[in-house]
């Protein structure tokens, strides 16, 4: 049986995981590794007294191995516990992956279904539902986070008519104010889709389409449908028709 030596942690490094241990009665410094503390349940500081068997390396160095700090309990790990522990540790994983599924299945469908605001049959929007303020959230923390490329919908007053644009393919483009506060330019072509006509101040309107990032509340366009059939079809409506 190797002997067991007996020393006091004089230097240690804990970035690096060694240091120096001075041995009783003998003046020579023994090298330690953190690997030669196995199964310690804390790391070893200075003034710590380590027992350790020495082992010479095919170097000729000396080095300390098998150590245990004094006073401190050896944590011992069957192997049986080990693999109860890895076997609940993975059943912990597939419950929270399963989880994390309901939870996006359910915010999906809260969106998509819950979030839907009725259309008459005239065409018209039905006003005054519990998820008007919804799509609002949604345009503000866009415009928060300054997220761009993202498909939008939402619904407000005509605040400002703005002369058309018609350099390159042409656009309408009028500002609407949500109900949030927050102004939404709205981008759209009339090359594509109809022009919204008559269009009046305070007119209400509703948009779906691309939402763009901008300093004064952000841009919406692509409210006309993809001719090549690339992009999701937005439309605007107003005054009980649609336009796309």
């Amino acid at each position: 049986m190797d002997t067991l030596f007996k020393g006091r942690l004089e230097r240690w490094n804990d970035d690096k995981g060694f240091g120096f241990i001075l041995p009783e009665q003998v003046k020579d410094e023994v090298f330690i590794h953190i690997s030669a503390l196995k199964n310690m349940p804390r790391r070893p500081v200075v003034g710590d007294v380590i027992y350790y068997q020495l082992h010479v390396g095919n170097d000729g160095k000396t080095k300390a191995v098998n150590a245990k700090i004094e006073g401190i309990a050896v944590v011992r790990t069957k192997r049986s516990y080990s693999n109860k522990q890895k076997l609940n540790q993975n059943r912990l994983v597939s419950t929270l992956l399963s989880l994390l599924l309901f939870i996006a299945i359910g915010y999906f469908l809260y969106i998509n279904v819950t979030q839907y605001r009725p259309i008459k049959a005239d065409g018209a929007i039905q006003h005054a539902t519990s998820t008007d303020s919804r799509h609002d959230l949604i345009l503000k923390d866009a415009f928060q986070h300054r997220t761009s490329n993202i498909q939008v919908e939402g619904e407000g007053k005509v605040s400002k008519i703005l002369p058309d644009d018609t350099d390159g393919s042409r656009h309408q483009k009028i500002i609407v104010a949500l109900n949030s506060g927050q102004t939404i330019l709205i981008a759209h072509n009339i090359d594509l889709a109809g022009k919204i006509d008559p269009i009046r101040l305070g007119d209400f309107i509703a948009f779906n389409g691309e939402y763009e990032w901008t300093e004064k509340g952000g841009l919406v366009h692509w409210t006309h449908h993809d001719p090549k059939g690339h992009h999701v079809a937005g439309w605007i409506k107003h005054d009980g028709q649609t336009y796309q």
